[in-house]
């Protein structure tokens, strides 16, 4: 999983989520991704850069609901 050990930009983030097929809420202090397929949710801090620790939480979810270890790479570098 150490792939994923990386800070991003919260708008690539977010356009990466985008283009696998979520919504995103904006919230107060977090927005929130939701997937149009299957209800699946996640959060993601309002900073100009998310914490490595962070991008990797989300890559470990976005990798347990099937979505490819390529293609998310490809999305966040």
């Amino acid at each position: 999983m150490g792939d994923f050990s990386f800070p991003c930009k919260s708008k690539k983030l977010i356009k990466a989520l985008g283009k696998l097929g979520f919504v995103v809420e904006h919230g107060a202090k977090h927005d929130l991704a939701k997937c149009v397929h299957n209800g699946h949710k996640t959060t993601i801090p309002r900073h100009v850069e998310v914490k490595r620790e962070i991008v990797q939480n989300i890559a470990e979810f976005l990798l347990e609901k099937e979505i490819p270890h390529e293609k998310l790479l490809e999305l966040l570098r």
